[in-house]
């Protein structure tokens, strides 16, 4: 910023101009100029390089889902209750993982649904061995396509991103009852076992609950393939982390089967005609189809159960000087961080180096901004109720008895997952349990996001210094080593800083400004889900027009040990300090 005086011989403008007009002498009149020009050089850039955090498994639900045909062919190919005890193995080593779930859809021609719950011994007792009639495939695909629906929508958009829902589809045959559109498709599908493929009476919702209508197709190859896909699509609408449908064909020898169920022969060929229609839903389902001899064989159910693994990425990167205050006035000093300029604290009798004045656990800017709501920044003794939660556990700036008065989650640093802290949007007048931050609530065309990045107001209208003075940031990220950690090279330039107070106690000095980094790292391809957030500081020291430290204004090794989860961050100790001494640079 540059000031330039000019003297015009010691008279005002109006003056020289009025002088000059009423002259009746022909000689010229001399301007003696004089330039005072100051230099303010107030601006920081700071380069550095952020890592990820190693893939980790994202310890969110895996849902699994057993489809159990249960119908009285079983008694047949399964005297023993072998797919019971297989079950059983299968649930009693899955209980011990951490955020697995279990749900059953038994099936005949009726469909029974247990919720999905932690325990496999509350989902087992709804498997039913006394069999029913029919083995309704579609009705029990579509049984299991509104359960899943249900339980995403219930979910919310973060928990479905991570969770992976595995869907087992077991049976021994192939489905019954099996209709053509029509009610004359006379001998070619005998129905005298049913009875609904050629009726006009109406079929109770109890059973067969897929089906509607006279006479329709039921069980089709192409109307089951056709449930598949309809469950895969949840996937992607409902932005699940994974999604795959199992199937497994339980079989006995023939000769096993007579000796049980004498006169029993169609269990020849059932195996055929089974296979490639559960091969071809498994395929459809991006899943695996097993052929099991369930006499001999009890490990069929080993699927992949773990829980989802991904990569981490770099989703935002942005720097704030908590020292200072973006107004219309230009760049107000904030000497306590506290989100009020000193002046004002001044004016108020506040104490302009310490956020909570009246010492009762609310900051100064919290009860100056809830003064019509009973609070009050210079009385210790209201509110009434006082603060009995007075650390802040997630590290997002506010402590906990003020996310509880404000609705935020005391436990999530960024409540609305906007991707800026609840204590960021606080100090700026956005709304922490809203996604905001596209709005322009100051309508200079600049969403409020922007404006918070930049380094300017977003309820101010400040577009011209926006284009002119804004933050201007570059992040590029390298390709990821083994342990998929992947580290990004950044840089902040045009970092604004100005004057704030010095400490009475002297553990901060004139001119200190803290500009504090926050890197948020989400999994990848997990749309929806919340990663972690990290958060880095450095303190430039600045006493006005030239003077800074460093006094190149840059910083170029804001290393990735100076990052620390921000629920971990504590500024005394973990900023890079500069100005404060001769020694410069204090490690984290």
């Amino acid at each position: 910023m540059r000031h330039l005086a000019r003297t015009y011989l010691g008279l005002s403008l109006p003056l020289v101009v009025g002088t000059v007009l009423l002259s009746c002498t022909d000689a010229g009149l001399k301007l003696n100029i004089k330039e005072d020009i100051q230099y303010v050089d107030n601006k920081l850039g700071v380069t550095g390089q952020f890592c990820t955090g190693p893939s980790d498994e994202i310890t969110f639900p895996v849902k699994l889902l057993i489809v159990a045909d249960q119908s009285a062919s079983l008694q047949c190919t399964d005297a023993g209750n072998n797919r019971l005890e297989a079950l059983n193995k299968m649930g009693s080593e899955l209980n011990h993982m951490p955020n697995v779930e279990f749900g059953v859809v038994g099936f005949a021609s009726w469909s029974k649904v247990t919720e999905f719950t932690s325990n496999w011994s509350d989902a087992a007792e709804s498997l039913d061995l006394a069999g029913g009639p029919a083995t309704d495939y579609q009705g029990a695909l579509s049984t299991v396509l509104r359960m899943l629906e249900m339980d995403m929508i219930n979910a919310g958009p973060a928990v479905r991103a991570r969770t992976k829902y595995v869907v087992v589809f077991m049976s021994d045959g192939i489905p019954e009852p099996r209709c053509k559109h029509g009610c004359d498709d006379g001998d070619e599908l005998p129905d005298s076992l049913y009875g609904v493929c050629n009726t006009d009476k109406n079929i109770p919702d109890s059973v067969y609950v897929d089906m509607e209508g006279l006479c329709p197709d039921y069980n089709q190859p192409e109307q089951i393939v056709q449930k598949i896909q309809d469950i895969i699509s949840l996937k992607e609408f409902y932005g699940v982390g994974a999604l795959t449908l199992n199937t497994v064909l339980l079989f006995a020898d023939a000769a096993e089967v007579e000796e049980v169920c004498p006169g029993v022969e169609q269990f020849g060929y059932v195996r055929e005609e089974a296979m490639p229609l559960l091969q071809a839903m498994a395929d459809e389902g991006n899943g695996t189809f097993r052929d099991v001899h369930i006499s001999t064989d009890l490990d069929f159910l080993t699927f992949n159960y773990d829980s989802l693994e991904a990569p981490y990425v770099l989703s935002e990167f942005f720097a704030i000087n908590t020292s200072i205050i973006p107004s219309e006035k230009g760049l107000l000093v904030d000497s306590d961080h506290d989100g009020i300029d000193d002046a004002t604290e001044f004016k108020l009798s506040l104490n302009r180096q310490n956020p909570d004045s009246d010492g009762d656990f609310f900051s100064d800017f919290f009860e100056l901004k809830f003064l019509s709501r009973g609070f009050d920044p210079t009385d210790g003794t209201v509110p009434a109720i006082g603060c009995d939660k007075k650390q802040d556990r997630d590290g997002d700036g506010l402590r906990e008895c003020e996310e509880l008065f404000l609705g935020t989650d005391p436990l999530l640093p960024d409540t609305d997952g906007d991707r800026l802290t609840d204590g960021i949007e606080f100090r700026f007048g956005l709304n922490p349990l809203e996604v905001d931050v596209y709005d322009d609530p100051d309508f200079d065309g600049l969403p409020s996001g922007v404006e918070v990045r930049a380094g300017t107001n977003p309820l101010v209208f400040d577009e011209n210094k926006v284009v002119k003075d804004r933050v201007l940031y570059s992040v590029v990220g390298g390709e990821p080593n083994e342990d998929s950690i992947k580290c990004y090279d950044f840089s902040a330039q045009g970092l604004s800083l100005n004057v704030p107070l010095p400490s009475v106690d002297g553990t901060t000095i004139k001119g200190l400004n803290r500009i504090e980094f926050y890197a948020q790292e989400e999994p990848l391809q997990m749309a929806g889900s919340r990663g972690r957030i990290w958060k880095a500081c450095v303190e430039a020291r600045y006493l006005g027009d030239t003077f800074k430290d460093p006094p190149s204004g840059r910083i170029e090794d804001l290393t990735p040990e100076y990052f620390v989860e921000i629920q971990d961050f504590d500024p005394d100790k973990h900023c890079m300090q500069l100005g404060a001494s001769d020694a410069g640079v204090t490690g984290p």
